[in-house]
């Protein structure tokens, strides 16, 4: 690789990194994480973990090449594995928190005779490749007018007419159980024995049980 070249692409690191930790540092993620339950049990903080996967696809990379092969990194790939799996982090409060805050300095930036509204929107999410994913279901595509697998991100956001923040968002399966491809397996049961799974997977399954209730009865 040319010097020069390798030189300006390790300054553009340098200057995207930069910009990621003052938006940090300005909306006060960690403060946020704190928030919403997402906080440091053990090894690297929460707010590094939250930081590197945030910057995956600024600098064009997936989870797999820019977390679990990267070598560069000062945690483990099951640290990461572990922010996101964790059932007793509130995501939602998160991202609701990170909205309220970027709409304040949206009000500095913009005229007050400007409407602002709440927007509904329920994009598809496309599955069509996948066979083995949880209430994965048929659903209607309004933009290429086609059935597809996959699920209907329904978003609730905010917007002045020119900036759209996301305020709360569920992925929708199909309340029709005859267009689900993959069903929940719960049989109709929605207790969770504490004294058969012990008190933490107890919780963890009442969390995924609730999620699939409510993406059941929204779809």
């Amino acid at each position: 690789m040319d010097i020069t070249k390798q030189h300006q692409e390790q300054q553009e690191v340098k200057r995207l990194q930069s910009r990621i930790s003052s938006f940090m540092g300005d909306f006060q993620l960690g403060t946020l994480l704190n928030k919403s339950g997402i906080r440091k049990l053990r090894g690297v903080s929460p707010l590094a973990l939250f930081t590197a996967i945030f910057t995956l696809p600024f600098g064009g990379d997936n989870f797999y090449r820019g977390i679990v092969t990267e070598p560069g990194l000062p945690f483990k790939k099951n640290a990461a594995y572990e922010l996101l799996r964790n059932p007793r982090y509130n995501w939602r409060k998160l991202l609701s928190g990170l909205a309220v805050q970027m709409a304040r300095v949206f009000f500095l930036l913009t005229s007050q005779e400007r409407e602002k509204v709440l927007l509904f929107d329920d994009s598809t999410y496309d599955r069509s490749r996948s066979k083995v994913v949880k209430l994965l279901a048929w659903i209607f595509d309004h933009n290429s007018g086609t059935n597809l697998k996959g699920f209907k991100m329904l978003t609730l956001g905010w917007s002045d007419g020119a900036s759209f923040l996301p305020l709360d968002f569920i992925l929708c399966s199909s309340a029709n159980a005859g267009k689900r491809v993959q069903k929940d397996g719960r049989q109709g049961k929605t207790s969770v024995s504490i004294a058969k799974y012990g008190k933490k997977k107890a919780f963890e399954r009442a969390c995924q049980t609730r999620k699939e209730k409510e993406a059941e009865r929204l779809g």
